[in-house]
């Protein structure tokens, strides 16, 4: 009778034994976690064929905002600071300045014929999924003074940031602001 407790105690052992052996190996065969979904991105551009958007950083936004807070302080120097050497911006009728030296001389005949100001209501960074490329899309209310009367118009601006945190490039689309029905 001694040798069937003692059987049946081995029996118990090695049952107990096999199922925590095969628990500890079920834990190890358990599939890997997912990695987190990488950004696929929306929309297009034309020029770089293939590329997505995405959200971007609020570094562009708070460069864009120093930006044009330049302007509005006519602080030319800290805004060409600001820029790459070799700016791009094009104007809602299609006019190009190309450069800071043909930016300066711009503004400064801008700032002295019209004293515009730059009210900025909204604006959104976003960056390319494949090619990394920093983009802001900013709205405007520009004020000028045209032959002694105030003139306001929306600006939107399509800037891109280059990679050393310089406006590059941008666009700028204009619309009137409608007067106020009376």
């Amino acid at each position: 009778m001694k040798k069937l407790y003692s059987i049946f105690a081995l029996i118990c052992v090695f049952s107990l034994s096999s199922c925590a052996i095969s628990i500890g190996n079920s834990k190890s065969k358990e599939t890997p976690p997912t990695p987190p979904n990488t950004q696929q991105g929306a929309g297009f551009f034309l020029p770089e064929p293939g590329e997505k958007f995405v959200v971007g950083t609020d570094k562009s936004t708070k460069l864009w905002k120093t930006y044009i807070d330049a302007h509005n302080n006519r602080d030319l120097e800290s805004l060409l600071l600001m820029e790459s050497d070799s700016i791009l911006i094009v104007g809602p009728t299609g006019d190009r300045i190309s450069g800071k030296a043909q930016h300066k001389q711009a503004l400064s005949a801008w700032f002295a014929a019209e004293d515009p100001k730059w009210n900025m209501y909204w604006a959104m960074p976003y960056k390319g999924v494949s090619g990394g490329d920093e983009w802001i899309i900013a709205g405007h209310e520009v004020t000028t003074t045209v032959q002694g009367k105030e003139v306001k118009q929306n600006h939107m601006i399509d800037a891109k940031i280059s990679k050393d945190g310089k406006v590059e490039l941008f666009y700028v689309y204009s619309m009137d602001i409608p007067k106020p029905v009376k």
